[in-house]
């Protein structure tokens, strides 16, 4: 009996890379589009307390986005977390804007669901919990964080050969969910929601299939300390004017065999971006890529060296990013007009993150060709 209910989520969540990406895709949309309607007040005249624990148990599944990953899906996973949470105050301009939204930290401990081949997994990441909802009482949420995460047991080739979704200890992470919360008392709350934990180590080391985690949760939160006024009318009154952009990063990678060499990648971008309402733009692009594992992949294709050009190829892009403050969250979907390499396919996708300090900014960008990690871009940026 257990092994046909397994067998019904295996069949239900082994989809083809393309359905995965789609199904990612329309979440993050929904999740960027949430918040932009909204016009209504915080009803609270001061925050719940200075800052807030939570507590949550989660319980879900790994989603195999590749066939290969089936084996991995053998229970269900599970975990715990635990977060501090900072409220805001409105001494910030974007915080009116998102309607109060919490920042702050979660340390999360996950039982993946096969002790033999994944072991347990580790989290730790920054965090903001946008308000969806203009109750004061309950209110849905979007929380989305990116941090570092550690997975306990990686692919190895002799005792591990099995586990094709990871290879490296230490990981990056990023989190999306859309929960609810509901007052039982002044200061106290409860949480119930779902959402998507993904690991990867951004082609860093070899295999990078990544491990996505849909996990449903329970959670109860409590304020503390000093309550403070909530300011009102203090956001940015500046009119968001359109502009341009441009970056430049470099990363690095590697490609099979799992004890294979490590190549260098960059990217150069410049767009045209149009802001939406002081609290997100449209972003148009190109950019040129730069990946010498590219010259090395079509050399064991064909049998025949390939010139240097071949590690270059053009990408042209839209781009939609939430601004809170300093901090920007960024999804791009792309598309190489020309590229001698296909086994990639023709489309490319960018989540990132940026820190702006004025007119200069700094970024971390995951590029993937749909839930397969490209490589991890670093770089520094301008906006004029």
């Amino acid at each position: 009996m257990e092994h046909k209910f397994y067998n019904r989520i295996r069949s239900f969540v082994c989809v083809k890379p393309e359905k995965f990406s789609l199904c990612i895709v329309i979440l993050l949309v929904l999740l960027c589009f949430g918040h932009v309607q909204l016009n209504g007040q915080t009803l609270r005249d001061s925050t719940r307390g200075k800052a807030g624990f939570e507590i949550k148990s989660t319980y879900g599944f790994l989603i195999v986005h590749r066939p290969v990953l089936e084996i991995l899906q053998e229970k269900h996973a599970y975990g715990l977390e635990l977060s501090y949470l900072k409220p805001s105050d409105g001494s910030k301009s974007f915080q009116e804007k998102f309607l109060f939204p919490d920042v702050g930290w979660t340390l999360a401990w996950f039982n993946l669901g096969n002790p033999d081949r994944l072991g347990s997994g580790i989290a730790v990441y920054p965090f903001v919990n946008i308000p969806l909802h203009d109750k004061d009482d309950w209110r849905f949420h979007i929380r989305y964080g990116v941090g570092l995460g550690y997975i306990e047991k990686i692919f190895d080739t002799k005792e591990n050969v099995k586990n094709a979704a990871i290879g490296t200890h230490l990981n990056g992470i990023m989190h999306f969910d859309i929960h609810l919360e509901k007052e039982i008392s002044v200061s106290t709350l409860i949480e119930l929601g779902a959402g998507i934990t993904h690991f990867s180590n951004g082609s860093t080391g070899i295999p990078n299939l990544g491990i996505n985690m849909a996990m449903a949760n329970l959670g109860l939160m409590h304020y503390f300390g000093q309550k403070n006024t909530i300011r009102r009318n203090v956001a940015d009154k500046k009119v968001a004017k359109a502009g341009f952009q441009t970056f430049i990063a470099g990363a690095f990678k590697k490609i099979y065999p799992p004890k294979g060499k490590t190549y260098g990648a960059g990217t150069v971008s410049f767009s045209y971006v149009h802001p939406i309402r002081q609290k997100s733009s449209w972003y148009l692009g190109a950019e040129l890529f730069y990946d010498k594992s590219l010259q090395e992949r079509l050399h064991r294709e064909n049998s025949s060296r390939q010139g240097s050009s071949a590690n270059f190829r053009p990408g042209i892009y839209a781009g939609y990013e939430v601004r809170l403050g300093h901090v920007g969250m960024l999804l791009n979907m792309g598309m190489y007009p020309y590229t001698q390499w296909k086994g990639d396919g023709n489309f490319y996708h960018r989540l990132g993150t940026r820190y702006y300090f004025d007119n200069l900014f700094i970024l971390m960008n995951l590029k993937t060709h749909f839930a397969k990690a490209d490589f991890i871009e670093w770089g520094l940026g301008y906006h004029f």
